[in-house]
């Protein structure tokens, strides 16, 4: 063979073989987050389309180190199951409402004294602020999961039924109420003279269409979810509890990360929970004209009227979750309310 044609022969396989370690090399380097989620992968939910820019912003700031994989609608499991698997690393992180994160974690059922915030920016306020990291730091310790920050599960929870309007705790009286089966929440329906009625999620709809139960109580944006609007007639905007949402992540998976790799996904959580609650506002807002157009007849009590609910619902919680948590907690949440409405001028 020709001496310089030798020479390009060599210099090319050489150039092949460095192109492969390199990309074997940046494949090794790259790393994958895998996050497991509960809902499906409906556009503009805030169930999901808040981890869709999660991925874009820690895979941006990242500049690519780091590759977000989303699974959603369950295919990974369930709620203990992908707790448990993120737990032990198998998969990097899961989306987790209040609710459902109760059993891994019973302090988080301080946020289900009924009627502790006024409004959203309180809430906001309070999430944000010193207690909301405390809680965070709280959980880290005692589960081994890192919150990316507090996020909400379509805002305030509110009561509808398909029997009367309600306009006072009088109304809720003999009504059958589905609640989840969160103690505190049944303690809250009990307490306002309603039947609480745990039933599952799958089965909603037809309890409310057949008459199990007559009412319910979630979010606007989550009652639209089912097309509940089809079963129940009247709705109060009572905003009894402010139900969040999160994503947690393995704390050990996280601190194991380059710092600047950590900043990217602190940066990235910063945008995803404004997204979130951005979303929900939005949502609230169109979907509450929306189920208005459908019939349903939709009460905006007074403020006297929610010191009324407030005055029943939230001494008999109180009481119950003395039993459950430390006493000193509800003392704090209690505070840092008070705090955040002094600063917001409530």
């Amino acid at each position: 063979m020709n001496p310089q044609k030798t020479k390009i022969v060599y210099f090319s396989l050489m150039f092949a073989v460095l192109f492969c370690f390199s990309g074997i090399s940046a494949a090794k380097d790259k790393i994958i987050m895998k996050i497991g989620l509960g809902n499906p992968a409906k556009p503009y939910t805030h169930t999901y389309t808040p981890w869709v820019v999660f991925k874009d912003e820690v895979e941006n700031r990242s500049g690519g180190k780091i590759e977000v994989k989303l699974y959603p609608g369950k295919v990974l499991g369930g709620h203990k199951s992908r707790t448990e698997q993120t737990v032990k690393g198998v998969i990097q992180g899961l989306d987790m409402s209040d609710g459902n994160f109760a059993p891994f974690y019973p302090e988080i059922g301080v946020f289900a004294i009924p009627y502790l915030f006024k409004n959203y920016d309180i809430a906001y306020e309070v999430f944000d602020g010193p207690f909301g990291e405390f809680i965070k730091e709280d959980i880290i310790k005692k589960t081994g999961l890192r919150s990316i920050g507090w996020l909400e599960n379509g805002g305030f929870r509110n009561f509808t039924n398909s029997k009367r309007e309600i306009r006072s705790p009088t109304d809720m009286k003999g009504l059958k109420i589905r609640t989840m089966p969160i103690p505190a929440h049944m303690q809250m329906v009990k307490a306002l003279g309603a039947a609480p009625t745990p039933v599952a999620w799958s089965e909603l709809y037809t309890a409310l269409q057949t008459g199990v139960v007559d009412g319910e109580e979630n979010s606007v944006s989550t009652f639209i979810i089912p097309k509940l609007e089809e079963v129940q007639k009247y709705m109060i905007l009572d905003g009894h509890v402010y139900s969040m949402w999160t994503l947690f992540i393995n704390d050990k998976w996280y601190r194991e990360l380059p710092k600047e790799l950590q900043t990217a996904i602190d940066q990235a959580s910063i945008i995803t929970k404004y997204a979130n609650r951005g979303l929900c506002r939005i949502n609230e807002s169109v979907n509450l004209e929306y189920i208005k157009s459908k019939g349903v007849k939709v009460y905006v009590p007074t403020r006297g009227q929610k010191e009324e609910f407030k005055n029943l619902a939230q001494k008999p919680v109180i009481e119950y979750l003395k039993t459950q948590i430390d006493p000193k907690l509800i003392d704090k949440v209690l505070e840092a309310v008070a705090e955040a409405e002094i600063k917001l001028g409530y």
